[in-house]
């Protein structure tokens, strides 16, 4: 299915079109169609029941999301689309609702910054942008999901192994965290700038606090060991310096040494 490049309607940050081959008439009776069928979903939508526990909170799943919107649509000619898509170190959803008339809402993609995910974390990502974008084009309120609460409760430091493979955006290319890190602490003015941009992501934030506690303490141990290598060596200067005056003071005395005077 071909999409019209122009003309397109523009509601905000919306895209409002059709697909080609549609006569202006067709087109506009697509549109209309549309508009309508999403007002009336809109206004027969439910708000899903908060049934599922968290900590301290109750909240709606993305699957309690996704039934009352196919709920509220049974009757209508109204579909949507989310497709994930990547964008260097970002994930996220680009949203499209339909209908079988060529008529088409480009929501424009919903995107996380999340830098270099394993599956798992990439899975999270992917639930959160699910649930938050359907949710704001519906009108739906609704509390975080298991995913989106382990997706924005993060732990305050990562591991080593977490941190391998991280990248931040150094002079318009993505570079290992470390790397641009340890550039910053050799004097490097842009580096410097890319560590302390506060506009940084909160996973890149994380990974900056890790790496620069990770430093810390290997400067603290260095110096421990430099401390004890010094308390070390003048011990063994004290012993030594015992050790020779014990020898001084045995050393046998010549007997002739006063008929030479």
């Amino acid at each position: 299915m071909q999409l019209l490049e122009s003309p397109a309607d523009w509601i905000g940050q919306i895209c409002f079109k059709a697909i080609s081959g549609l006569k202006p008439e067709d087109a506009l009776k697509a549109k209309l169609a549309l508009m309508s069928a999403f007002v009336n979903v809109q206004r027969k939508l439910k708000q899903p029941s908060k049934d599922k526990q968290g900590y301290g909170y109750k909240y709606a799943d993305l699957n309690g999301v996704i039934k009352a919107i196919q709920e509220a649509s049974s009757d209508e000619d109204i579909a949507y689309i989310q497709q994930p898509v990547t964008d260097g170190g970002k994930t996220g959803i680009h949203n499209y609702l339909l209908n079988s008339k060529g008529a088409i809402f480009d929501f424009g993609s919903y995107m996380l910054d999340i830098g270099s995910p394993n599956p798992q974390e990439y899975g999270k990502a992917l639930t959160y942008a699910r649930r938050y974008s359907i949710s704001a084009i519906y009108g739906i309120a609704s509390e975080d999901d298991t995913d989106a609460k382990e997706f924005n409760s993060k732990p305050d430091y990562m591991t080593p192994k977490e941190l391998k493979g991280m990248t931040i955006n150094y002079d318009g290319k993505r570079k290992d965290l470390t790397e641009v890190f340890a550039m910053a602490m050799a004097g490097d003015e842009l580096a410097k700038q890319v560590i302390k941009d506060k506009g940084n992501s909160v996973n890149a934030k994380i990974a900056i606090k890790s790496i620069s506690a990770i430093y810390e303490f290997s400067k603290g141990l260095l110096k421990d060991r430099d401390k004890e290598k010094s308390k070390q060596d003048a011990e063994d200067q004290k012993i030594k310096e015992i050790v020779d005056g014990k020898k001084d003071s045995t050393k046998k005395k010549d007997p002739f040494a006063k008929l030479g005077e």
